[in-house]
C-alpha cells in the first residue's frame, strides 16, 4: 500500500511539473507575440523582445475615442504618429495605427536609437523637417522624441545651427499679438524663431517656429539650458544646448508617416543623411559645450568665494 501511494506521488508530480513546464512555455509564447487588439496596452517591461510592429491606415477617431480604445499613453502614441493635436486630430481623414502599443514612445521613433558620433555631446535637439518630429539626444543616446510643425510653404523654418537662447513660459508672437505662445525657447534672436506648443494640424503650419505638442513644449522647456549673456547683455558668453534643424518638407508628396503602412523605410530618418547633417556642426558643438562648463566653473568658484566672504 505504502509502495502504491509514493507511486501515486511520483506521478502526480511528474504531470505537475510537465503541465507548469507546458503552462510557461504557452505564456511565454502568447507574451512574444502579443498584439494590441481594442484597449490592450502592454508594459515593455513585460516584453522579452520587442514585437515586429505593423501599422495600418483607419478612419479617423476623436482624441476621446482613441483614448477610451488605446489608454491615454496609447492615444497620445497615436497623435505623435499622425503629428497631430488632440483637438485636431478628429479633422483628419484618416489616422496611421499601429497593431501593437506598448508604454515606450521611443520604440516607434523615426530617429535612430543611438548616434555614436554623438556620444561626447550631452544634450542636442535635432528636427527633422522631412519628418516633421524632433529627437533628443543624451550622449549619443535617444532621449524622447515628438512630433512638430515647422514653418509653412510660405514661411519656411530655417535650417542650420541653433542653441536654446531664452525662455519664457507665455509670450506673444511678434507676428499677431493674439497668437499666445507657451513653453517658449528662443532659438534665433534676431529672427524670431522659437520652439514653443501650439497647435499641430498634421503638417507644417507655423511662421518658421517649430510648434510641439503641449507636453512635449513643457518638457524641453525644464531640459534645455538658456544661454549665459554679458553683464550689458551684448555677447553670449555660453551658449545654450545645441539644437540642428534640417532638412526639408515635400508640400507635393505623401507624407513620410502616412508611408508606415505600405512603405515604412520612407517613414524613418536615414540614419546617414542625418550623421552627415551632425558631422558639419559637431566641433562647433562639442567647442560650444567645453567652453560653457569652463564658464559655469568660473561662475561656481566665484560664487563659493563671495559666499565665504
Amino acid at each position: 500500500m505504502i509502495r502504491f501511494l509514493l507511486f501515486i506521488l511520483f506521478v502526480s508530480s511528474v504531470f505537475y511539473s510537465c503541465t507548469e513546464k507546458t503552462k510557461n512555455n504557452y505564456t511565454q509564447a502568447v507574451i512574444d507575440s502579443t498584439k494590441i487588439k481594442n484597449s490592450l496596452l502592454v508594459s515593455s517591461d513585460t516584453l522579452p523582445n520587442i514585437p515586429t510592429i505593423s501599422y495600418k491606415l483607419v478612419k479617423t477617431k476623436s482624441y476621446a475615442s482613441l483614448i477610451s480604445q488605446y489608454d491615454t499613453t496609447g492615444a497620445n502614441l497615436i497623435l505623435a504618429l499622425n503629428r497631430v493635436d488632440k483637438n485636431r486630430v478628429g479633422r483628419l481623414d484618416s489616422l496611421v495605427l499601429p497593431d501593437t502599443v506598448i508604454n515606450d514612445q521611443n520604440i516607434y521613433s523615426p530617429f535612430p536609437r543611438h548616434i555614436d558620433l554623438l556620444e561626447k555631446v550631452k544634450k542636442i535637439l535635432i528636427v527633422s523637417q522631412t519628418h516633421q518630429a524632433f529627437a533628443i539626444y543624451g550622449s549619443g543616446s535617444l532621449v524622447k522624441w515628438g512630433p512638430t510643425s515647422t514653418g509653412k510653404k510660405s514661411t519656411l523654418t530655417p535650417n542650420g545651427l541653433f542653441a536654446t537662447n531664452w525662455k519664457s513660459k507665455k509670450t506673444t508672437s511678434t507676428v499677431n499679438d493674439e497668437w499666445i505662445l507657451k513653453w517658449c525657447f528662443n532659438l534665433d534672436n534676431f529672427e524670431g524663431v522659437s520652439i514653443h506648443e501650439y497647435e499641430l494640424p498634421g503638417y507644417p503650419a507655423s511662421h518658421s517656429c517649430a510648434r510641439l505638442l503641449s507636453d512635449d513644449a513643457f518638457w524641453i522647456y525644464n531640459w534645455a539650458d538658456q544661454w549665459v549673456l554679458t553683464a550689458d547683455g551684448e555677447n553670449i558668453i555660453a551658449y545654450g544646448t545645441p539644437v540642428i534643424i534640417y532638412g526639408a518638407y515635400d508640400f507635393k508628396g505623401v507624407k513620410p508617416w502616412r508611408l508606415l503602412p505600405t512603405d515604412p523605410d520612407k517613414a524613418i530618418v536615414n540614419k546617414e543623411q542625418l550623421i552627415a547633417e551632425i558631422q558639419k556642426h559637431i566641433l562647433t558643438i562639442l567647442t560650444r559645450q567645453e567652453n560653457r562648463e569652463k564658464i559655469l566653473t568660473i561662475n561656481i568658484d566665484s560664487t563659493l568665494i563671495q559666499n565665504k566672504n
